[in-house]
């Protein structure tokens, strides 16, 4: 029996995991990788894309990095609508509008400006999932639990942008057009184009049609006393102002977007990067695939390493005096040999792998006054951030020489240098402090003895 009523005609919760979490938790990732395998594949072909369809390329660009603009701007709905009307249609909006977003991308070869507007319909849906994850893991796993499959969840987003940027490997093969072309290449990369936009819709119909109709917002019963109805939340605009408050956490985030942020738009603008350094699409995306597996077993030796040492404050900066000193040394690499440009990048976002990290400290800081507010402000300032600083680097960036590319990475070197000020003034004390844990533990326990004592005026 999971729910008991007492004669006075309150209830009392048995808190249980049902099965089922599991396949909710793969209907969730679907939902989350649906907008990152849609989106990110975009970004080794930017290039071909402005040759093939006569688009500024600067369009492209700005395309490949806008999901940290509408991360921006929809984050607050989002975080009132998981709020107000639950996780569920938060999930169905994003997966609707990436799934819309694909059917409009087929129409390329009609006019560009279908693709671009596909693009866009799939980024204003991301940060409706992106946010969902705390909450999701609340509402499913046993509160032990939840760090875990937060870093399942990093680990599946870190892993498929790395898989995204191979699907136009797959299709366009040994593809190659340069600024000089025939008509003949022209039509060739078209037909490729219209090939990788069917491949990518049949991907979405695998993705985006199972979360719509088969997720659900929470379990039957609560896994936790934090998870219940008897749990009084705090309103999402009050959490908002106490997450803003809370320095450690935003030197967190500005640490969060000059690290992190730095690597990823390194990654999306990697094109235009590496290809005056004579680069083929074959190397960038075996590049990204190598720094993807290097991310994952970074994101595996942070966790194992903070659970050691018991300090996230000495992993954080071990992290990221690691990324700056590799990062310098990359700058040089790319000018000297191919090898050790591939073993530093490697190196680079090994050590850069404190997604998981961020993740599980922000949502710590809330739980359970309101589960998606961090994550939410972690998007709103981290995001923001990321746009601010990838501007410049697009306008400096022109993929047709080695001094623009050089130019672009001191300046990110400048950002990942400054990360290290901000990250040294986070304190341990992030977290929750332990009286709030202890409440908690101690509320459930009370609620647990209560069901207990009750159960046999029940049966």
């Amino acid at each position: 029996m999971n729910k008991i009523t007492s004669s006075e005609g309150l209830q009392h919760s048995h808190y249980k995991e049902y099965p089922m979490r599991w396949v909710q938790l793969g209907l969730f990732l679907f939902a989350l990788l649906s907008n990152i395998m849609f989106g990110f594949s975009l970004s080794p072909i930017v290039k071909e894309m402005s040759i093939i369809y006569d688009v500024d390329s600067r369009y492209l660009q700005f395309l490949t990095i806008s999901f940290t603009v509408f991360s921006v701007i929809m984050i607050i709905p989002g975080n009132i609508i998981n709020e107000k009307y639950g996780i569920r249609i938060s999930i169905m909006i994003g997966c609707i509008l990436t799934f819309i977003g694909s059917i409009s991308a087929l129409l390329i070869n009609v006019s560009f400006w279908f693709f671009f507007i596909g693009q866009l319909s799939s980024l204003i849906g991301f940060p409706f999932r992106l946010i969902s994850a705390s909450k999701f893991v609340a509402n499913w796993f046993y509160p032990e639990k939840r760090i875990l499959i937060m870093v399942i969840i990093a680990l599946c987003f870190n892993a498929s942008s790395g898989i995204a940027i191979k699907i136009p490997l797959l299709i366009l093969g040994d593809y190659d057009i340069k600024e000089e072309h025939t008509q003949n290449e022209i039509d060739e990369g078209r037909h490729l184009m219209q090939n990788l936009m069917f491949f990518l819709f049949g991907l979405m119909v695998v993705l985006c049609l199972p979360p719509i109709f088969l997720f659900k917002d929470k379990a039957p019963t609560p896994p936790s006393f934090t998870a219940s109805d008897q749990c009084i939340r705090v309103d999402y605009r009050k959490a908002g102002v106490i997450v803003a408050k809370n320095f450690d956490f935003l030197y967190l985030t500005i640490g969060f977007a000059f690290i992190l942020g730095t690597i990823t738009l390194f990654t999306l603008q990697m094109e235009y990067l590496i290809k005056p350094f004579d680069y083929t699409l074959m190397d960038q995306s075996n590049l990204v695939l190598a720094g993807v597996i290097a991310g994952l077993i970074g994101d595996i030796c942070v966790g194992t390493a903070i659970k050691k040492l018991k300090s996230f404050k000495f992993v954080l900066r071990i992290c990221n005096a690691l990324v700056t000193v590799l990062f310098a040394v990359l700058i040089i690499a790319i000018h000297v040999n191919k090898v050790f440009f591939f073993i530093m990048y490697f190196l680079v976002c090994g050590s850069s792998a404190i997604m998981a990290l961020t993740f599980e400290f922000s949502c710590e800081l809330c739980f359970p006054m309101s589960e998606n507010t961090t994550i939410a402000m972690l998007g709103l300032f981290g995001n923001l951030i990321n746009f601010l600083q990838g501007v410049p680097e697009i306008l400096i960036l022109k993929g047709d020489s080695k001094l623009s590319s050089t130019l672009t990475m001191v300046l990110m070197l400048c950002l990942i240098v400054a990360a290290n000020y901000f990250t040294m003034n986070v304190k341990e004390n992030l977290k929750r402090q332990k009286r709030d844990f202890q409440e908690d533990d101690e509320a459930e326990q009370r609620e647990h003895g209560i069901s207990m004592l009750e159960q046999p005026i029940t049966n």
